[in-house]
């Protein structure tokens, strides 16, 4: 059971760390105890991209900081003739994670041609940085990051798809997720509506337990999902039963606040603490993908 646990709690970290880099965008405030970048402007631009053209490899990354710093599309241009011109793979790396802040749609062709990288985690990155710029033609490319030969490259387009909103997505993501990409039950959670809710209790029973419950979080967490969806989803959870549940419950409950005036989200909290003292604290509940 502990497996499974822990694998529901790394893809729920996982979803966090996309949505936090999606959510800081190319103008993120800066941590004020950080040390203050160096100031670069756009007239520094030409001697920043003689630095890239370098043979020595820390001078070429601290360009791709100063880069970053400057942060506006005429970057852009250089960042990707670095890459096409080909480079060592922390290099590649390092210049994918300065397209993603600088968030530009003028990337997209480069992050594009990167999506077929020979490397895993280069096309993993690429993914993450298109989920980063607000264009119509990221969420086909992310699609078709579904397809992808590695595992963990399909796995952050899906997650990269819940983050930007892609609704669109939704039976695409369904059919990954019977493909056994397990990172799409956060996004089916993201997306989904009522009808989305019914189609995911169907996997109870196939899936892995804490698979699922990183999908459940996901729905019961966001504001947009109407109160009976979510008191459907903790009956259901209850039938299920096993200390997993109760676990998941319980950390659901600490989500409401201690005071609440709305009648109906009232009846939500009343309902998980009543689900919560059916389930034996250390009871066998109903075994459901082997995770209770």
């Amino acid at each position: 059971m502990r497996h499974f646990i822990l694998g529901a709690a790394a893809l729920v970290a996982a979803a966090g760390l996309v949505t936090t880099a999606h959510a800081q965008g190319r103008r993120a405030a800066r941590d004020p105890d950080a040390p203050a970048a160096p100031r670069v402007t756009l007239a520094d631009l030409d001697g920043i991209v003689e630095r890239l053209r370098g043979d020595d490899l820390d001078a070429v990354r601290e360009a791709i900081d100063l880069l970053t710093i400057i942060d506006r599309p005429e970057v852009v241009p250089h960042l990707a003739a670095l890459i096409r011109a080909g480079q060592p793979d922390a290099i590649t790396d390092r210049a994918i994670g300065a397209l993603e802040r600088v968030a530009e749609p003028s990337a997209i062709d480069v992050l594009t041609e990167l999506t077929r990288h020979r490397r895993a985690g280069a096309r993993r990155r690429a993914y993450g940085a298109l989920a980063a710029i607000a264009d119509p033609r990221v969420r086909p490319l992310l699609e078709q990051g579904l397809r992808d030969s590695d595992r963990s490259v399909r796995g952050a387009a899906a997650l990269a798809l819940g983050t930007i909103g892609a609704r669109e997505s939704l039976d695409l993501l369904f059919r990954a997720f019977e493909r056994n990409v397990i990172e799409a039950a956060i996004a089916i959670g993201k997306l989904g509506d009522a009808r989305a809710v019914e189609r995911y209790h169907g996997f109870l029973g196939s899936e892995p337990l804490g698979v699922m419950l990183s999908g459940y979080d996901a729905f019961l967490r966001r504001d947009d999902v109407p109160v009976e969806t979510k008191k459907a989803i903790v009956e259901r959870l209850g039938e299920v039963a096993g200390v997993q549940v109760r676990r998941f419950l319980q950390e659901y409950l600490g989500h409401f606040p201690e005071r609440i005036r709305d009648r109906r989200q009232n009846e939500l909290k009343v309902l998980v603490e009543q689900t919560i003292a059916r389930i034996p604290e250390s009871g066998a509940g109903v075994r459901v993908g082997g995770g209770s």
